[in-house]
């Protein structure tokens, strides 16, 4: 039980961990498309931040062209995309969940 647990735990951690990663990245690359630049190079970044991502493919099935609201929407609230952070919000609570129900599992 206490390895399940420790297990869940780490997990749970996990995907906070990179629901946080992802909203600072897509932060950091959003501010980065406020200043003077050129049409393609805030493209360029969109791109690289799928590709450091590895979610150029995924990306690709469902849309045509990539521009900002649709990566972000991509990688915010997408529930096709695991790697969401909406996603890794859901499997971070979905852990807990697990833990409670190890911890307590006569509660309703």
């Amino acid at each position: 039980m206490l390895s399940r647990t420790a297990d869940h735990l780490f997990w749970m951690a996990r995907y906070m961990e990179r629901a946080e990663n992802t909203a600072r990245m897509l932060d950091v690359n959003y501010q980065t498309g406020l200043l003077p630049q050129s049409a393609d190079a805030a493209e360029q970044g969109w791109r690289g931040l799928l590709s450091i991502s590895e979610l150029t493919q995924s990306y690709h099935k469902r849309h045509p062209e990539v521009n900002a609201r649709e990566v972000m929407r991509f990688m915010v609230s997408e529930g096709s995309n695991s790697s969401s952070i909406l996603s890794c919000l859901r499997a971070a609570r979905e852990n807990a969940r697990a833990v409670h129900a190890e911890r307590w599992p006569f509660r309703a």
